[in-house]
């Protein structure tokens, strides 16, 4: 097995070498499936991350199969990190998830495969729509970490700090999850979120504010790391905010926390485009700052509820507005 020489901790020592020839063979199976698997990136992630998840694990449950059968999978999923690419690319960010395993041994010990999908997939999630908001989950799923105590508790948590951290799409189904969680989850989670525990207005609404403001845009233009290759247009189906540029077409989701653009293969853009509404003014929603828009530019508008957004002739952008909550 590719350089373990470095590792110090006596009972992950003992399992690699009294089991050498199971991790030689996932080790080769590893190459065979990847390429060449470089020994020094292997041995440092093997020091930096999966060591100490193993030491707090163990203190947990020393029970032999149940360290075979956690750095089993720790040894696995992490060859497939590192032979995809992933935990190179990526490393500071994988690192810093991962780790967040030693503080939740009680997870890593009944479910170790499923605690490591679930840290990778929500690290999927974000390199998609908010990268650079990772450590700051990290940082709240560290924060909570301790009455984190089931595998169900993690996933909630988990998606609940996702979408304070940016990822709108996920707010439509935080109401129901929040209720199930322990009266000490539902005070930790709510105050993060600025919640009161015995309420869930703010999974309810999107906006804090109660009274109209500009929220910013969305999209942009393809060839600048944006959406769309034409300027987009919008329509209102089902309740749900729909762009398309006639090429590509989107789901928006927005609220206080961020703005995600989630692909929407399954609605046809002549759909989209068909449903599409254009208005001449926007006085009924932004009164005199109405002025500021040129109405002869305004291409698709909709409004619902609690949001206003509106394209422009030409532009690549989504123009969103809060209509708030009064």
């Amino acid at each position: 097995m590719a350089a373990m020489e470095k590792i110090s901790f006596p009972p992950l020592i003992a399992e690699l070498s009294e089991k050498s020839a199971l991790y030689n063979q996932w080790y080769n199976e590893s190459e065979m499936k990847y390429g060449s698997l470089l020994a020094h990136i292997i041995a440092g992630w093997m020091t930096e991350v999966v060591e100490p998840i193993v030491k707090e694990t163990i203190a947990f449950n020393s029970a032999p199969e149940k360290v075979h059968e956690v750095v089993k999978a720790l040894y696995q999923e992490s060859l497939k990190l590192i032979g995809s690419g992933s935990a190179i690319r990526y490393k500071d960010e994988y690192k810093q998830a991962w780790l967040l395993m030693a503080e939740m041994p009680n997870l890593v010990v009944k479910f170790p495969i499923k605690t490591i999908s679930l840290l990778n997939d929500v690290l999927s999630n974000f390199h998609l729509y908010a990268p650079e908001k990772i450590t700051d989950w990290c940082k709240l799923i560290s924060n909570s970490s301790s009455e984190i105590k089931t595998i169900d508790d993690f996933k909630i948590v988990g998606r609940i700090y996702a979408w304070k951290c940016g990822l709108a799409h996920l707010r439509i189904r935080l109401k129901t999850d929040f209720g199930v969680l322990s009266e000490n989850l539902q005070q930790i989670v709510g105050t993060i979120v600025d919640s009161d525990k015995n309420t869930i207005e703010v999974f309810e609404n999107p906006w804090i504010n109660n009274s109209t403001k500009f929220e910013g845009v969305q999209g942009g233009f393809k060839g600048t790391t944006g959406f769309f290759e034409n300027p987009p247009k919008l329509a209102q189906i089902d309740g749900h905010i729909f762009a398309t540029d006639s090429i590509s077409s989107y789901a928006l989701f927005a609220d206080q926390f961020g703005k995600v653009l989630i692909p929407a293969n399954t609605v046809d853009a002549t759909y989209i485009l068909s449903n599409s509404k254009r208005l001449e003014t926007l006085e009924k929603w932004l009164g005199k700052d109405s002025d500021k828009i040129d109405a002869a530019n305004i291409s698709s508008v909709v409004a619902t509820e609690n949001t206003l957004v509106f394209t422009l002739q030409n532009s690549y952008f989504l123009y969103l507005f809060s209509l708030g909550n009064a």
